[in-house]
């Protein structure tokens, strides 16, 4: 049995990453890379409906080159609303257990779950990689597995969560990191108690959250990244902001829920997107403690004279500005 998995974080097309298997998740319906290599697998003979996986379920597929990996790994979930940072821990110990059944698999990929829809990209990531450390250690997985590789698409997230990994697996006992960037897991002959990274607060949805509603534009990131993340984390608050420019009926669901149960919504009225305009208006509705953001006052499409509104020149200012109006919420 393989007594070392080395974990690392790459760029790249999970369809197209070169690995002996592929892992993907079915949430009640095909969503983002589990749909496109659904559609690629149906073009080789797999129906999708063959994918259609009960919460629970897991299903290997022989990819028939239409993914670059020969094998893929298939797992059902609970529906995406429910997918939180429990379920995303709790479906790489599953996946890291389904995979005992395929011998010589030596290196395995899959990609982070959660950003797009909601959840806090770091958190989420800590999450995965997380179960993934814990499954390792305690011997789960093929005796032949030696590796793991987290793929991004995003570069710029990529590079977020290299960062978030470093934080999270820092003080993990058995994990040391590799000159490359990775870490390298070694498995426990005894497991006294889970390692820290499963206290630190990133496996429970009751965390206190602030939900960001803003446009999904490029010219948007670096205020989201620099200018809100930093003062939200700071007041000990996951950031939850759905990375998604079209919404479908799941997506809105998820967006109510996690409105609902935030402790404050923050909106960038910046560019007058109407989704944001919406947000805004779920959250009065619900009752939600809101804190306007925007540029200019010219690009607002209301009078905000009567609500509490920051008017931000640079990243710089939004974040001392935001930090001192998230003091206030205790």
């Amino acid at each position: 049995m393989a007594q070392f998995l080395d974990v690392a974080l790459k760029v790249g097309d999970l369809t197209e990453f070169s690995s002996d298997a592929v892992l993907f998740k079915y949430a009640q319906r095909l969503y983002g890379v589990t749909g496109q290599a659904a559609r690629r697998l149906e073009q080789a003979g797999v129906p999708e409906t063959s994918l259609a996986l009960a919460p629970g379920a897991h299903r290997f597929v022989e990819t028939r080159g239409a993914l670059t990996a020969p094998l893929a790994l298939f797992l059902g979930t609970v529906r995406l609303g429910e997918f939180g940072y429990h379920e995303i821990r709790q479906f790489a110990v599953r996946a890291l257990t389904a995979l005992e059944g395929h011998s010589g698999l030596a290196h395995v990929a899959g990609t982070v779950h959660g950003p797009n829809y909601g959840l806090d990209e770091d958190e989420a990531a800590l999450a995965f990689v997380g179960g993934l450390v814990e499954a390792f250690q305690r011997g789960a997985g093929p005796q032949s597995l030696t590796r793991f590789t987290v793929v991004e698409r995003d570069a710029r997230r990529a590079q977020r969560l290299v960062k978030a990994m470093t934080r999270g697996l820092s003080a993990t006992p058995g994990v040391e990191p590799l000159p490359d960037g990775g870490f390298r897991v070694r498995r426990m002959s005894a497991v006294t108690q889970a390692p820290p990274l499963a206290t630190a607060g990133t496996v429970s949805m009751a965390k206190p959250h602030a939900f960001v509603a803003m446009p999904f534009a490029p010219e948007m990131e670096d205020t989201y990244h620099y200018g809100i993340l930093g003062p939200v984390k700071a007041a000990g608050l996951l950031c939850e902001r759905v990375d998604q420019e079209r919404f479908d009926g799941p997506i809105i669901q998820r967006i109510r829920e996690r409105i609902e149960t935030a402790k404050v919504v923050i909106a960038d009225l910046s560019l007058a997107n109407p989704n944001v305009y919406l947000e805004v208006g779920y959250a009065w509705g619900r009752g939600r403690p809101t804190l306007l953001l925007v540029r200019d006052v010219k690009e607002l499409r209301f009078d905000v004279a009567s609500y509490r509104c920051i008017v931000y020149r640079s990243i710089r200012e939004l974040e001392t500005l935001l930090s001192k109006e998230l003091q206030r919420l205790d």
